[in-house]
């Protein structure tokens, strides 16, 4: 039922609508929001590798859930190849011609509207106004940035028409601590460990081309073994290194 509550929600305020473009068309203009908007958003950055994707995608559906929030999603150079829309007759897709869409690649810690810089410089107060606010959640985070997870630093975000989210972290566990989320959260995920489960198969429909090539390579090798082992090998380009040699090894115990 909450699933349908959202996807009622994202029908109404997702990209294209009237609701999103008065949003974006503020954005544009630079005008600063004078009243609550109908709308808010968390728009979901394409930043890392695709396993982390997909683990962040789940985090920030789940914080849009909790926060009532329409979860946007820069589709980067791949991510409307990979997978399909997940919500009924609506996209989840950024528009091309998203007023931000050149700046927030480059948002780092060190931007104006990076959250955690904020409230170092202490520039967040009860008079603060700004349409859009970017939040690190990335490995390299600080302790600035992780007060996110705090439900006091919540109270000032709930007034923020757009969160830009860039993350290579499964944040849920994090999520999961806070007070002021916990009673919904056990409402609809009694055992914490299926969170992902449940949030993974709603949200992560491959498209036609990605799941041929997923059933033809586990028709091929996977389907008639006794067992299966999975082995994350991550080998970076960077060279001098140890790699060729560490293959080796992985290979030669297998």
């Amino acid at each position: 039922s909450r699933l349908r509550k959202y996807e009622a929600q994202h029908k109404q305020c997702g990209p294209y609508t009237e609701s999103y473009n008065k949003t974006v068309e503020q954005l544009r203009s630079g005008a600063q929001f004078t009243e609550s908007s109908e709308c808010k958003y968390v728009l979901w950055i394409s930043f890392s590798g695709l396993g982390n994707r997909i683990l962040t995608l789940a985090s920030a559906f789940l914080y849009a859930l909790l926060t009532n929030r329409v979860l946007v999603v820069d589709p980067g150079t791949d991510m409307v190849d990979l997978f399909c829309e997940p919500f009924p007759d609506s996209s989840w897709f950024l528009p091309s011609d998203f007023p931000l869409n050149v700046q927030f690649n480059n948002f780092s810690q060190n931007s104006d509207q990076c959250y955690g810089k904020m409230l170092k410089n202490k520039a967040v107060t009860d008079s603060t106004v700004a349409s859009f606010v970017y939040l690190h959640i990335a490995r390299d985070y600080d302790d600035h940035d992780k007060l996110f997870f705090c439900d006091e630093e919540q109270r000032f975000l709930r007034n923020m028409p757009w969160l830009m989210m860039k993350t290579d972290n499964y944040f849920v566990p994090s999520v999961l601590l806070m007070p002021s989320f916990e009673q919904e959260l056990n409402d609809l995920f009694p055992n914490k460990e299926t969170v992902f489960h449940f949030l993974g198969r709603y949200l992560l429909h491959p498209t036609n081309n990605v799941w041929g090539l997923v059933v033809r390579y586990y028709q091929a090798y996977l389907a008639k073994a006794d067992e299966r082992v999975g082995i994350q090998i991550r080998v970076f380009d960077t060279k001098p290194g140890p790699f060729q040699h560490v293959m080796d090894q992985i290979l030669a115990c297998t």
